[in-house]
């Protein structure tokens, strides 16, 4: 991704704020993990969105004044002791190149620059007088990001400035994906697509479910995507009817299916792919009679699906025909008892997150990037399978981003001999 994008997305942002605003986005934090090591850093996507900055501790200044638009970034300064340990951090000439943002100072001029916006002593009133803030919630009393704290702080000191939110203006800008972003997103599909056959090839009773894994873990390194899209979930026998099984450290059985549901990430834009096949290469009867089932949502819903939809139409949609093949399998008579067999929704948009924030209250748009994943679990015959697609919105349909990973039962057994 060039600046070019970034410098659009900016232009995009000021476009939906108000005359006569600040708006404050920041990357993030490093989290101490044990005692000499961190968590991995994740880039706040917001930010990462409107810059293409991939490091901690940087904050993002958007100005929109009555006549003028001005852009600020506040990075850390290099310590050279710090250089010497773990290596050098943005300088101001490269942050101006990834970012197009050409006034990038160091963070020790922020809060100056924080007070000349909002006390403009000279000029009696033309500070401004409303902020916007990047204040992502999550359904969890403990949670806590940078944002959230610094609007506490903020309304203490400056309690006459009105507080906006922002995430929801950027989160509708991430919705619909521009022509590069879904380029990045087919990079990563394709990289899984090879993985995926990795795993197939050397699937066979006797290895541990973690020891197929290690088979896609290599695959997507050496191939340059060093980060999974999130936590891959290998799952044979009873353990695919668990949703989010991420234990995998069962052993593969002669006659099971192995669900894998993984992906990748190419410059933060991910994949999120599901396949399930037979352990020994080979479907048993009742295998390939619920897989056929599961195989025809999957595509039906990806015939149904266009601008327009709803979420609520495509939940429904892809739900009626999941009962009809839980009937079908005689596995219910009651179309209430679907969610013993199927009790997730049937997608979710992708791209810089796993699950991107999406206006579920409105019409999918041509441009959205979204998962197809119909399932059936059946822990009582030791079955569990999903098969999931990530395809693009169109105003005439979707284009199915990955058909060329096999699904169909022929060429799975074919390609496993």
């Amino acid at each position: 991704m060039n600046q070019e994008f970034y410098v659009k997305t900016r232009k995009k942002y000021f476009n939906k704020i108000k005359e006569g605003t600040v708006s404050l986005f920041y990357s993030g934090e490093i989290f101490p993990k044990s005692g000499d090591q961190d968590f991995d850093f994740e880039v706040d996507k917001n930010f990462y969105y409107l810059t293409g900055i991939n490091q901690a501790n940087v904050i993002l200044a958007l100005i929109k004044g009555k006549d003028r638009l001005e852009e600020f970034l506040f990075i850390e300064a290099n310590d050279p002791l710090y250089v010497k340990w773990y290596g050098a951090k943005l300088t101001i000439d490269e942050a101006k190149k990834i970012s197009g943002i050409q006034n990038v100072h160091y963070l020790s001029s922020f809060e100056n620059v924080i007070f000349s916006l909002f006390n403009n002593t000279r000029s009696s009133g033309t500070g401004y007088k409303e902020i916007y803030l990047n204040l992502e919630r999550r359904n969890d009393q403990n949670y806590s990001n940078w944002a959230l704290r610094y609007a506490k702080k903020f309304a203490k000191v400056y309690p006459e400035v009105i507080i906006n939110n922002s995430y929801d203006i950027v989160i509708g800008l991430r919705a619909t994906k521009e022509s590069e972003e879904v380029e990045l997103i087919k990079e990563s599909i394709a990289v899984t697509k090879t993985g995926i056959e990795e795993l197939m090839k050397h699937s066979k009773p006797g290895l541990y479910e973690y020891q197929i894994e290690s088979y896609f873990d290599q695959h997507i390194k050496f191939n340059g995507q060093r980060v999974h899209s999130f936590k891959t979930i290998a799952a044979t026998g009873v353990n695919a009817t668990i949703l989010h099984y991420v234990f995998n450290n069962t052993l593969l059985q002669d006659g099971e299916l192995i669900l894998f549901d993984l992906g990748c990430s190419t410059k933060s834009y991910i994949s999120d792919i599901t396949r399930t096949f037979p352990v020994n290469g080979k479907f048993t009867n009742r295998q390939a009679e619920v897989y056929q089932e599961v195989l025809n949502v999957n595509k039906k819903c990806i015939d149904f699906l266009k601008a327009g939809i709803t979420w609520k139409e495509y939940q429904e949609f892809a739900r009626d025909l999941i009962i009809k093949a839980c009937k079908k399998l005689n596995l219910i008579t009651e179309d209430k008892d679907v969610t013993k067999y199927y009790w997730h929704g049937i997608g979710h948009s992708i791209g810089l997150d796993t699950h991107d924030p999406s206006p579920f209250n409105e019409p999918l748009q041509a441009g959205t990037v979204l998962t197809v994943e119909p399932g059936i679990y059946i822990e009582e015959e030791k079955i569990g399978i999903r098969i999931e697609d990530n395809v693009l919105i169109t105003d005439n349909g979707c284009l199915n981003l990955s058909k060329d990973i096999i699904k169909e039962i022929k060429d799975i057994e074919n390609f496993m001999k």
